[in-house]
């Protein structure tokens, strides 16, 4: 079963068959993102999140995700990091802009973020 979420399903809910969030944009704040991807990997299991990160306007909550996903030593995708650096200003604007031209989505080949309870990805 998939769970696509808004901010509607970021909390609140228990369903244990959930096995996939997708997060078709990214939460304002690292919080509700934890909120969001939570609703995967219940009960033990585990589950996998994907999230469509905008590499210009989720720019400043990109650093946030890249040391969530450090702090639970899961692999952090070489496009988020990316971002997040250019977020921090150690890269120029203009060439990250030129590589990520669109919407990325998943964990592996575009700009995402993983994660569910029983274990991110």
């Amino acid at each position: 079963q998939v769970l696509v979420a808004t901010d509607v399903a970021a909390r609140g809910l228990d369903v244990k068959t959930v096995n996939q969030v997708i997060n078709y944009n990214m939460p304002m704040n690292i919080e509700d993102y934890i909120h969001r991807i939570g609703r995967t990997g219940r009960a033990g299991r585990l589950g996998d999140a994907h999230t469509f990160l905008d590499p210009v306007e989720d720019e400043g909550i990109a650093a946030k995700l890249e040391q969530v996903l450090l702090d639970h030593k899961q692999e952090v995708p070489e496009d988020l990091s990316d971002v997040a650096a250019n977020a921090r200003g150690r890269k120029n604007p203009a060439k990250s802009k030129s590589r990520y031209g669109a919407r990325g989505g998943g964990n592996s080949g575009g700009y995402g973020g993983g994660g569910g309870g029983g274990g991110m990805r």
